[in-house]
């Protein structure tokens, strides 16, 4: 039995990297799993592991841009489960590039996958867990949400609203039992670097996930609003 038995956590961008390892970490706390990513030979895989933790766990594939296909996500968790204790909000993209250069199309899809699709998850996992008597909600938002980096003006956006969206809906919540805050991770592993990122000391995607779930498992009372976790050795602390 672990910290998470009987509970229902559902993560987006769950196919690989950190939302992987979420989904790993949570299950291995007893928590029955929805998988939702837009890759399906990925998501699937990672479905397979899952199961090998001994829980529950349904694959879901979801463009989390498109609005009708987050509202069958949440109609499929509830068919299958017909609750849901966890939404973690960890899918996202990046472009970077100078503003005079950045097109309205890349800033139209970092702004829909890294905030429009959070506000939406959260809004539907609010019209569940207002009647069931609470849950929690956790966004994976990033430490360029308080210290900017040039070429990065539309994820920086994005991450700076999510932690107005986390604020309010935590505001809004708290008198329905549920909890929402923010991990702003650090340069974390990844398979997909964009070229020419600059090279920093950087955490594995397990690593991040440990904070989430540690987020997770506190009791129902216990908020955290925003946590930063990074490499030690990362300019953060001093960096412009």
């Amino acid at each position: 039995m672990g910290k998470l038995s009987g509970k229902v956590a559902l993560i987006t961008g769950s196919a690989r990297g950190i939302g992987k390892a979420i989904a790993l970490g949570l299950a291995r706390e007893g928590a029955d799993i929805v998988l939702s990513d837009i890759n399906v030979e990925r998501l699937l895989k990672t479905e397979a592991e899952i199961k090998a933790c001994g829980v529950q766990v349904i694959a879901i594939p979801t463009d989390v841009t498109d609005e009708k296909q987050i509202e069958n996500l949440f109609k499929k968790t509830m068919e299958r489960f017909s609750r849901l204790d966890i939404l973690v909000n960890n899918a996202g993209v990046f472009d970077f590039g100078p503003i005079d250069q950045m097109s309205t199309q890349t800033w139209d899809r970092v702004i829909a996958t890294d905030l429009r699709a959070p506000f939406i998850c959260i809004r539907e996992a609010f019209k569940i867990m207002k009647p069931q008597g609470g849950g929690r909600i956790i966004n994976i938002g990033s430490i360029s949400a308080s210290r900017v980096r040039p070429n990065n003006a539309a994820y920086s956006a994005a991450k700076f609203g999510l932690v107005g969206l986390t604020h309010t809906a935590a505001l809004e919540g708290r008198k329905f039992g549920i909890n929402c805050g923010c991990l702003h991770p650090g340069e974390t592993r990844r398979e997909n670097r964009p070229p020419g990122a600059p090279e920093e000391p950087a955490m594995e995607p397990e690593e991040v996930a440990s904070a989430v779930v540690y987020m997770a498992c506190l009791p129902s009372h216990i908020n955290v609003l925003e946590m930063i976790q990074m490499p030690r050795e990362q300019l953060y602390v001093g960096r412009g």
